[in-house]
């Protein structure tokens, strides 16, 4: 066998997989989560800037999710609330970013509490428990 039958051999077996995948793609009627089911929103990821020596910043980044405990009416208005989410846990990070060095170690503990504050003033319901994934200062 050549390389020109191989290639072409190659070629029309993705598009193959190509088609096939995305005929697989349109059959699926149900949006994919990212993660956590149904009560959980992922939020996206946080990153503010912190002091770091000679004049440079440094960063802190947050992984936050959200949990509902089952309620997806409450899951449903936590979706429709992250960008005003968002906002809020970008405010909160940053003042306390801005008392971080490099070499500073970050409090979890504060962070969940300031941040499940900022929660239940926007969201004026409680149920909602705010879960911190990874959390990298840099």
């Amino acid at each position: 066998m050549n390389r020109r039958d191989l290639l072409r051999w190659q070629l029309s077996a993705f598009t193959l997989l190509a088609a096939g995948g995305s005929a697989s793609h349109t059959l699926a009627s149900a949006p994919k989560k990212k993660g956590g089911g149904a009560d959980f929103v992922q939020m996206p990821l946080l990153t503010v800037f912190t002091k770091a020596r000679g004049g440079k910043h440094g960063t802190l980044t947050v992984e936050v999710g959200l949990d509902t405990n089952k309620n997806e009416k409450l899951a449903e208005t936590l979706s429709k609330s992250v960008p005003r989410l968002r906002d809020a846990y970008v405010a909160r990070l940053q003042a306390y970013a801005m008392g971080l060095t490099a070499s500073s170690v970050v409090d979890l503990d504060y962070l969940t509490r300031e941040l499940q504050t900022a929660t239940d003033a926007i969201i004026k319901q409680k149920g909602v428990k705010v879960l911190l994934g990874s959390v990298v200062l840099a």
